[in-house]
């Protein structure tokens, strides 16, 4: 019997902090989802902006992330997690609202900006929370839970989202939005006033350096990543290929209104099922043990080059189960990569170190949103939406065989065997 109660109480189920921590998440995470189907459908077919201006919109999320991203993990690893993500979901929702009544796109694109500002602490808080409250052995449990969510997040949004935008404004996506981080506010709040939660997410002081200044912080997060042969390698080809994805990523709109211009909906469901794909991708790396990065890095960057190229080669009169196919596969690639560099982050670092990481390893990825997607929009232009989305996925193709054929690289045998040991 006691054997038993032991066992149960090591299950993520019963961590009461990380399932606070993890309902917040879902909240939000739906919300967001709406909200990005309906900036997009508004940019694209309420206001029919140019693909230049479309480029523009990953720029206004990632900016912030790349300008702030790197001191914003630092930060997170200095003040209580908690208490900056509740600070930042009560400011998103009022940019959020205030993004509801906007009818001029370069407006929102500012207010996009400003509520991307204002998230950036969220990424690495979240990963040092993670490390903080839950078990070594449960890590991969909570890495994988908070991406299902996301994908499901990313199935159920779009659907429901395209489908209720086919009876009213783009808008009122924008406002379930707005609801949904103001309710996310508040169940961290809840954990605030949580005396014994409190304790539970606040980083011991041994394991912090309090005369460490900023700057050091921030150097230290870089030199760990440099040294950590597998960490070097994987954000490196994880950049690469984010370059080429974010190229054509924000031009589905631009495509699907060239050969399917009375189905503004179709970006939804592909983004749906692009989610659905994550989804079952996680599930099944929830029951497996991670190793191989260079072929599972490989792998994901091959399903998402045949997906992509594979769009561009619909054609008008299209069959809608192809793109939801193609979705589907991108799917796969995106939540293994996802997955699989978070656990890098978890694995290789200590509680003090973790969001500095995660916040650098954030910002270098964030840049791929700011050039790219400009180029992608000004080759859109000169040769067409096609050859972008087949050249893409051709490149993708390629990458991933050359990361599955020098798996080789990722393994840096001492720090492996060490890994092994410490899991």
């Amino acid at each position: 019997m006691q054997q038993d109660h032991i066992q149960v109480e090591e299950t993520i189920w019963q961590n009461r902090v990380f399932m606070k921590l993890f309902a917040s998440y879902s909240v939000s995470m739906l919300g967001q989802w709406f909200d990005i189907v309906a900036v997009l459908i508004l940019f694209s077919y309420v206001w029919q902006v140019n693909p230049m201006m479309i480029a523009l919109i990953p720029v206004a999320y990632a900016l912030p992330q790349v300008l702030l991203g790197q001191f914003a993990g630092v930060l997170t690893d200095k003040i209580h997690k908690v208490k900056i993500m509740m600070v930042s979901d009560f400011v998103t929702a009022a940019l959020t609202f205030f993004l509801f009544f906007t009818n001029n796109p370069w407006l929102a694109l500012l207010i996009l900006s400003l509520r991307s500002t204002v998230n950036v602490v969220h990424g690495p808080a979240q990963q040092g929370l993670i490390k903080l409250v839950v078990k070594e052995q449960l890590i991969m449990k909570a890495i994988t839970l908070n991406g299902s969510v996301n994908q499901l997040s990313k199935i159920i949004g779009p659907f429901m989202g395209a489908s209720l935008i086919s009876f009213v404004s783009p808008k009122i996506c924008i406002l379930i939005n707005a609801i949904a981080f103001t309710i996310s506010a508040f169940i961290l709040l809840f954990i605030l006033l949580d005396k014994q939660m409190v304790k539970q997410t606040t980083v011991p002081s041994k394991s912090t350096d309090s005369d460490e200044s900023f700057w050091t912080a921030w150097l230290q997060g870089w030199k760990l990543i440099i040294k950590k042969k597998v960490l070097l390698i994987s954000v490196t080809a994880s950049f690469i290929g984010f370059i080429a994805i974010q190229m054509v990523d924000i031009q589905f709109p631009i495509f699907f209104r060239e050969i399917a211009p009375n189905l503004p909906e179709i970006t939804g469901w592909l983004m749906g099922a692009s989610g659905l794909g994550a989804f079952v991708m996680i599930m099944i790396l929830n029951y497996k043990t991670l190793k191989h990065f260079g072929v599972l890095f490989g792998l994901s960057m091959l399903l998402m080059g045949v997906g992509f190229g594979g769009i561009g080669l619909l054609r008008e009169g299209f069959s809608l189960v192809l793109p939801v196919l193609l979705g589907f596969m991108i799917g796969l690639g995106v939540g293994l990569l996802s997955i699989t560099l978070q656990y890098l982050i978890q694995t290789q670092t200590t509680e003090s170190e973790v969001g500095r990481v995660s916040g650098i390893v954030n910002s270098i990825l964030s840049l791929t949103v700011l050039l790219p997607p400009i180029i992608g929009g000004v080759l859109v232009q000169m040769f067409g939406v096609v050859a972008l989305f087949v050249v893409s996925g051709a490149f993708l193709f390629f990458l991933g065989i050359g990361l599955m054929l020098s798996n080789s690289l990722f393994n840096d045998k001492k720090e492996m065997i060490e890994e092994q040991v410490r899991v």
